[in-house]
């Protein structure tokens, strides 16, 4: 077994590098799609295909966001990844899989693994004789696949963020409100900042803290990355959202200083004129004794 695996590792080298060395001329075509492995089902699969699970996200704690697909068929585990209602995973049968039935699991999500954890059967893939040629070019395919995604794509009614995956879209110019829906600080314990803010800005509330940002009218299209910047803690990467085109004739308006700001600038401002009219009335006071003096 050992030897057949060591061929066809340096086959499969051989067949990547005269791709490489013809320009792509072995290039295969667009990946087909991801076939469906409904629950409780078995489906025959071929070194290289690609499976997807799509289940309803509010059905139970087993589908939630987040809860690992594993099976010894697959390259990788699979992540159930919110879409809107839905959860989705797609993984990759490997091309080292020997034939036969492999099970389909789902576990805790990474960081949540314990013996009480997540282990459920959701069905099954039966995985097709292949021989050495099918699996050096099954290497090839999926050395081109891209990488799956991470992003997530919440109800566009649930607070954002969900997870620090949970892209929202917003256009250039426009803004989107941040919500702290873990309640990990209180009120002003926490500046938000991103490239593509027009400026920082201060959590705040009583109960659950939360800021709208607003995002520049010149920032180009794309993904970009809010870091969560708490008193006394690193910062650490907290929220994504994607930036679309700016409408015509967007500007930004003038940066005017937050409400926090201004309420921490008022006592100061306060005390500099009670100060000033104490010393204005002893400065009147001095002036009427001189005064009497001189008649």
């Amino acid at each position: 077994m050992a030897t057949n695996q060591t061929r066809f590792g340096v086959a499969a080298m051989l067949a990547l590098s005269l791709s490489a060395a013809t320009g792509g001329a072995l290039a295969a075509p667009v990946s087909d799609p991801p076939r469906p492995l409904p629950s409780g089902a078995e489906l025959t699969v071929r070194p290289g295909d690609r499976v997807t699970i799509s289940t309803s996200a509010t059905v139970d704690a087993d589908t939630r966001n987040g809860v690992r697909v594993v099976s010894g068929a697959f390259v990788t585990a699979g992540t159930l990844r919110r879409e809107d209602h839905l959860v989705t995973a797609i993984m990759t049968v490997a091309c080292t899989a020997a034939s036969g039935p492999y099970e389909v699991r789902f576990r805790s999500p990474v960081g949540e693994e314990n013996p009480s954890g997540i282990d459920r059967l959701w069905g099954s893939v039966r995985v097709a004789p292949a021989d050495e040629t099918e699996r050096v070019e099954c290497a090839r395919r999926v050395s081109e696949l891209p990488l799956e995604s991470q992003e997530e794509h919440w109800p566009g009614d649930a607070p954002w963020p969900q997870t620090p995956w949970d892209v929202r879209t917003v256009r250039a110019g426009g803004t989107i409100t941040a919500t702290d829906n873990s309640h990990m600080a209180g009120d002003g314990e926490v500046k938000l900042s991103s490239p593509a803010f027009t400026q920082s800005v201060v959590m705040r509330g009583s109960k659950k803290v939360d800021a709208a940002v607003r995002i520049r009218c010149e920032v180009q299209p794309g993904v970009y990355t809010v870091h969560w910047n708490e008193k006394g803690k690193p910062a650490k990467e907290w929220a994504r959202y994607r930036v679309t085109e700016a409408a015509p004739g967007c500007q930004d308006p003038a940066i005017a200083p937050q409400a926090g700001a201004a309420r921490k600038a008022t006592p100061w401002l306060v005390g500099s004129v009670a100060a000033l009219s104490v010393m204005g009335g002893a400065g009147y006071v001095l002036l009427r004794r001189r005064r009497k003096a001189s008649h």
